[in-house]
């Protein structure tokens, strides 16, 4: 029997959830013409709603171009002409017929990559140029072909990291023109898109419609878990359905962990113990050396407190003098520094731990 729950990556097809809504939403306005920014705290789905709606598209050619690894302006022109490239290229026989037209001033070389993927090699020296030329690749490849596309930019926000406020310049200089490409601009990091798109001084304010994703519906989560132990030949306990959606708060990518384990671990029912012990002896050991790494990174010992204290109730009031008495915090004002240092580490989403099993990992290891 095959394993029906994937976790670690992007789902598409029978191993989706749900999303229909959000789908219908996504594919109507980015086909209207309008460009979206589709934001979502980590581990939502919004990747695996982005190429879920792309495997469904028949009406464009659908482009995705993740830069959450990219390192450098000429990385990032790279990757969005390559990606473009081997989304409407078949051969570089043809690509090489209409290069003249598609670039203004560069004049790339083109191969073929070890994984036999169309690569464009630009001039090292001419950044800025093969920069602009990049961003304005997708539109002139449209036109050139006559064909409507959709580009998504994952983890839009990493542009920060680069050259923020000029790059966000030259993107809606040549965007604003473009008449044959939709874009989504995909982001997780709340504070970073906030800036980007809801800043009335940023370039990209009010550029494109804004749409976020929500954790998923609890009783269509409970449907979907039913359903795939159900097909693929064995059982799972309602309770222990229920406790697996409530300790995931409706987050997919936990949910399909958890069940992954749990159906492992289970012959032909499941019940709410072994879904306990999947976490226990199996989910947090595989992810105590990475949580490990983490917490001795965190060198301050009120941020370690306060994470123990937040991990340790469900709706803490970290700023009343129980919780920082109760936690041994030094005052409100410690408390609101260490808050700051945290989020900037990406473990805080407001007063909760984001990351539910790294949430779980230091309610079981700490006390105070």
């Amino acid at each position: 029997m095959k394993n029906p729950f994937i976790f670690g990556r992007a789902v598409v097809g029978e191993y989706f959830v749900d999303r229909e809504k959000e789908m219908d939403e996504l594919s109507s306005t980015i086909l209207s013409g309008q460009h979206v920014v589709l934001f979502s705290p980590r581990k939502v789905g919004k990747t695996s709603l982005v190429k879920e709606t792309f495997r469904q598209t028949r009406e464009a050619i659908c482009v995705y171009i993740d830069l959450w690894q990219v390192t450098s302006t000429y990385s990032l022109a790279k990757e969005i002409i390559d990606s473009v490239v081997n989304k409407t290229y078949s051969s570089i026989e043809k690509l090489g017929h209409d290069l003249k037209d598609l670039f203004k001033s560069l004049r790339p070389k083109v191969s073929i990559d070890l994984e036999g993927r169309i690569s464009v090699e630009l001039g090292r020296g001419e950044e800025e140029e093969a920069l602009k030329e990049a961003i304005d690749f997708p539109e002139k490849v449209a036109r050139k072909k006559g064909i409507k596309l959709i580009v998504a930019l994952d983890e839009f926000q990493e542009i920060e990291h680069l050259n923020g406020l000029e790059l966000e310049k030259i993107f809606r200089s040549f965007l604003q023109h473009h008449e044959h490409v939709s874009y989504i601009f995909a982001g997780s990091e709340r504070s970073l898109t906030n800036v980007i798109f809801g800043d009335r001084e940023r370039p990209f304010y009010r550029f494109a419609k804004h749409i976020e994703l929500k954790p998923i519906d609890k009783d269509v989560l409970e449907r979907f878990i039913e359903n795939k132990f159900a097909e693929s030949g064995k059982r799972i306990d309602k309770g222990a359905i229920k406790w697996i959606v409530e300790f995931s708060e409706g987050i997919p990518y936990y949910v399909q962990h958890i069940c992954h384990e749990v159906w492992y671990m289970s012959e032909k029912e499941a019940k709410k113990e072994i879904v306990e012990k999947s976490i226990e002896e199996r989910i947090l050991p595989g992810l105590a050396s990475g949580f490990e790494v983490i917490w001795k990174g965190i060198k301050s010992e009120e941020q370690k407190r306060l994470l123990i204290g937040i991990a340790n109730e469900k709706k803490p009031q970290i700023y009343s003098q129980r919780f920082i008495e109760g936690y041994g915090l030094k005052s409100p004002g410690h408390v609101r520094k260490a808050m700051k240092s945290l989020e900037g580490m990406g473990l805080l989403e407001g007063n909760r731990i984001w990351d539910i099993f790294f949430r779980e990992w230091v309610r079981a290891n700490f006390y105070f």
